[in-house]
């Protein structure tokens, strides 16, 4: 029985990696130096919760490890552009520190959670092979760590991968994310707020590639199962397909007002998903408005 690693248990993506390796009889735990909430808790006993910094791990409870999801991160953009030195430290460290212990522990593979927003003003649909362009403290980060995991495996071989998570949606999303904030904007009947594009831009509002949260838990336990992995290479986890972000806004409904782009802002998000189906048995199942318009009415926001 093959047993996983999954450090920011109590997060947004960890969930839906927890159920996904459930129905493969994998045995989880997950890790936080947060309580999990008592609703978003896998009751299965092939999963344990272990509230402990990550940095805190041992080798010992590593030995027994096969493959590790690293999603811990102090996220969120405008943190870490408030916030560059304490958020630097805090996201490179704990991730050596993890890497050198899975090292020590004879981990099979460790896959890390980028993010594509690390592509920034590059020209699109964006390719792996893309020279990184991070505008902020948080893609700069995530592009440091990438590197961390590419020299891991040269300098010491351990098996690494890094995923480029695109636009991620779906159930039990952070209250941070643009999704979210347009949610409890529709239930409190506020206008929904959308930064403009500029005047060169054929499109009002900026174009996303959204990825559902269940399919990105899937790419995760692809990558750990593919053999054509694990030589830190980097893989995108997207849809190759943009949305514009007035249509999601109408999607959920209500008023729509608009504010001028924010300077940490791209216009556009695409994926080039070549190289992706190349590596990993994988592909997204599910497209974000028919998601969006399905949820909307289970939560009588319609």
């Amino acid at each position: 029985m093959k047993r996983i690693l999954i450090t920011g248990g109590a997060g947004f993506i960890a969930p839906h990696i927890i159920e996904e390796a459930v129905t493969k009889n994998w045995e989880v735990l997950a890790v936080d130096k947060l309580e999990v909430m008592k609703e978003n808790k896998i009751k299965n006993n092939k999963v344990k919760y272990l509230v402990k910094d990550v940095r805190d791990l041992t080798v010992d409870e590593l030995k027994s490890i096969d493959y590790i999801a690293h999603l811990a991160f102090v996220t969120n953009i405008p943190n870490s552009i408030k916030n560059p030195i304490d958020t630097t430290f805090d996201n490179i460290n704990m991730t050596t520190i993890l890497l050198k212990k899975s090292q020590d522990a004879g981990v099979k593979k460790i896959i890390f959670s980028s993010t594509a927003s690390l592509y920034g003003n590059n020209p699109i649909p964006w390719k792996e092979g893309m020279k990184a362009d991070p505008i902020e403290p948080y893609s700069w980060q995530k592009l440091s760590c990438e590197y961390l995991f590419k020299m891991w495996h040269i300098r010491y071989k351990l098996k690494t991968s890094t995923l480029r998570l695109y636009q991620v949606y779906g159930e039990n999303q952070r209250n941070d994310t643009a999704l979210s904030k347009f949610l409890k904007s529709r239930r409190e009947n506020i206008p929904i707020t959308l930064t403009e594009t500029t005047a060169q831009s054929t499109f009002k509002t900026a174009r996303r590639d959204f990825i559902y949260v269940k399919d990105v838990a899937k790419a995760f336990l692809a990558t750990m199962e593919s053999e054509k992995t694990g030589k830190g290479e980097i893989i995108n986890i997207g849809t190759g397909i943009m949305t514009t972000m007035e249509k999601i806004a109408e999607t959920i409904g209500g008023e729509i007002t608009f504010i001028p782009r924010r300077n940490f802002e791209v216009e556009a998000h695409q994926a080039d998903m070549s190289e992706t189906y190349n590596l990993i048995n994988w592909k997204h199942e599910v497209e974000v408005i028919q998601w969006l318009d399905n949820f909307c009415k289970k939560m009588d926001l319609k």
